[in-house]
């Protein structure tokens, strides 16, 4: 039997933190230069930051969890202390 991921009719809130597999996903900003709506996120466990394009929430066996289409410019950012 195949899990049912179902995509959920909600916005995504700079500030916010979500998870997806087990890790947390801070919201940096909103992204106005791609085709599909984008967001800056940083993974909170080791800074690695990215742009999520097609980033959305979806209910998964898990709960729910942020999941985008693709991602690009990722990099380690320094914490600061």
């Amino acid at each position: 039997m195949k899990a049912e991921i179902r995509r959920l009719n909600e916005p995504l809130y700079v500030g916010t933190i979500y998870e997806q597999h087990g890790s947390q996903y801070l919201v940096m900003e909103h992204l106005d230069d791609c085709l599909m709506p984008a967001v800056h996120l940083r993974r909170l466990k080791d800074g690695w930051e990215l742009d999520a394009v097609g980033a959305a929430l979806y209910e998964t066996p898990r709960g729910v969890e942020i999941m985008w289409a693709y991602s690009k410019n990722g990099r380690f950012v320094e914490r600061r202390k």
